[in-house]
């Protein structure tokens, strides 16, 4: 069996330092919703044969993608917890108890289709989404497809920083499911809420991380990104990341 290349290995020079806030968001804001997809293969997965279940699969985002990022944050810290996973492209997704997009957006509703249809069949899916850094016309036809697929109403993204209060103390989003904790953010978030959905994670009072049953699994849609924090060793994220595997 070829050994797995770790995703940190892969990674640009500049991501192995922390990055600006003002670099990350020009980079992602210049890349289209087609184009990312087009990178980590979003919308090209069409459902598989159930078959044994894996313990954890991380969809790779593809290493030219700028999110790259995000899915080396979720390998440094499942490694950290000694949860075995691995990394699956959408091509080849396989069923498992957990399943994790990081930094996702789609822009085919076959692609996101096929993931409700893995939780349907019992998989927790995270859905860490990555909308919050796409351009105004990207973002709502990405609006329009989680809402179609997954039920959810996402809304115009929030900068943590853009708060009068802001110089003042350091964002921090709050969690309420799996275990109450608080994370420290410093970009953007996509407020997201629905009537089917309990709500797990705000920021100032906003909803920003929801949890609902669908089928035999659930999903678990983050529009506060977890990825940049868990690969900057951040222990609370890693915590919440850990408890919400468990939970699986």
């Amino acid at each position: 069996m070829t050994r797995r290349q770790p995703l940190t290995a892969w990674l640009p020079t500049r991501f192995s330092m922390s990055i600006s806030r003002r670099r990350f968001l020009t980079s992602a804001a210049g890349v289209s919703a087609a184009g990312i997809a087009a990178a980590a293969g979003l919308g090209t997965l069409y459902p598989q044969k159930l078959g044994p279940r894996s313990r954890c699969v991380v969809v790779n985002p593809g290493l030219c993608s700028p999110f790259a990022e995000s899915a080396a944050g979720y390998e440094a810290a499942l490694s950290s917890l000694s949860i075995p996973f691995e990394f699956a492209s959408f091509e080849s997704l396989t069923p498992a108890r957990t399943i994790i997009l990081p930094s996702a957006v789609s822009t085919k509703v076959s692609g996101l289709a096929s993931v409700r249809e893995h939780i349907e069949k019992g998989s927790t899916v995270l859905y860490e989404s990555g909308a919050a850094f796409l351009s105004a016309g990207n973002f709502a036809f990405h609006k329009r497809l989680i809402r179609s697929v997954f039920k959810l109403s996402l809304h115009d993204p929030v900068g943590l920083w853009d708060s009068a209060d802001s110089t003042k103390q350091s964002p921090y989003v709050d969690y309420h499911w799996p275990v109450v904790t608080k994370v420290r953010d410093f970009s953007r978030v996509v407020p997201v809420e629905s009537d089917k959905a309990e709500i797990i994670a705000s920021f100032n009072g906003l909803p920003v991380a929801v949890r609902r049953r669908i089928g035999k699994g659930t999903l678990v849609f983050l529009g506060s990104p977890l990825g940049q924090h868990l690969l900057y060793g951040d222990r609370e994220a890693t915590r919440w990341l850990g408890a919400v595997c468990a939970s699986s």
